[in-house]
């Protein structure tokens, strides 16, 4: 029997790709913008009457402001879309194309744009109030799902910035990292990635919806994304290997004499 070929989302090919990447940025850095008149244009709520629901009010009566639930929701599809913007611009020595570029920065804002549709549903919104004002402390899914999505994105953003100023050193050329963040979990950056966004679901949707995100990602990175870094990183130190025998006069790799 043939092992099915796991599928690379991203390229493992290091090259400038400025069309690509400004298309994710620019789409990531968009994102609170569009999740904000989502809100703010009644959006959300006339297409959960739409499909049947009962919609929880978005706006101050007085200031016509966005409640204070829903700013913090807001804040909170900002910082994972500046957070991204960031590995994107800053991070990221991989190429990519235009179009995975787009369809990365798309999938993110479905699930963004997901989780605020939640949380203006009556009957799955995590609002401590009808009104939308803001008691965190009240509502138990709401503090720990900040808290989740504030340690995630922040580990993260570390990890990454750990890795790459690793990685930076010429000296460390085709060495892996394993220390700072990484040297508690092999592949910190997913697992962070998930809490964060387990987190979010879990302030917006509830405990159900945040289950999906867990299983949804963590399935996806244990099935596809941690194996196919195995097989690359296989790969890498395999092609080192060849590399430094090359460079040695009369190495043997089997350590025999012949």
């Amino acid at each position: 029997m043939v092992d099915k070929k796991l599928k690379d989302n991203l390229s493992r090919v290091k090259a400038p790709s400025p069309l690509g990447k400004s298309i994710f940025v620019g789409l990531r850095l968009t994102d609170a913008v569009w999740q904000y008149a989502f809100l703010h244009r009644g959006w959300a709520s006339q297409l959960v009457q739409r499909l049947g629901g009962t919609s929880l009010q978005v706006l101050h009566a007085s200031s016509g402001r966005l409640n204070t639930y829903y700013q913090l929701l807001v804040v909170m599809a900002l910082g994972s879309g500046f957070k991204q913007a960031i590995h994107m611009a800053f991070i990221s020595e991989q190429e990519l194309s235009s179009g995975l570029g787009f369809g990365i920065g798309f999938f993110n804002t479905v699930f963004n744009s997901t989780n605020i549709l939640l949380s203006v549903w009556s009957l799955t919104t995590q609002s401590p109030s009808s009104d939308g004002s803001l008691h965190i402390q009240s509502t138990a899914s709401v503090a720990i799902g900040v808290c989740a999505y504030t340690v995630g994105i922040l580990t993260e953003l570390i990890s990454e910035l750990q890795r790459r100023r690793f990685k930076k050193d010429p000296n460390n050329k085709g060495k892996p990292y394993g220390g700072g963040l990484f040297s508690l979990a092999t592949n910190v950056n997913y697992g962070s990635y998930t809490l964060w966004r387990t987190g979010f679901a879990l302030a917006t949707g509830g405990w159900a919806w945040a289950l999906f995100n867990f299983s949804f990602f963590f399935y996806d990175f244990a099935t596809r994304g941690v194996p196919v870094l195995d097989e690359y990183c296989t790969q890498r130190v395999t092609s080192l290997l060849k590399e430094s025998e090359v460079k040695i006069p009369g190495s043997n790799p089997g350590g025999l004499s012949g």
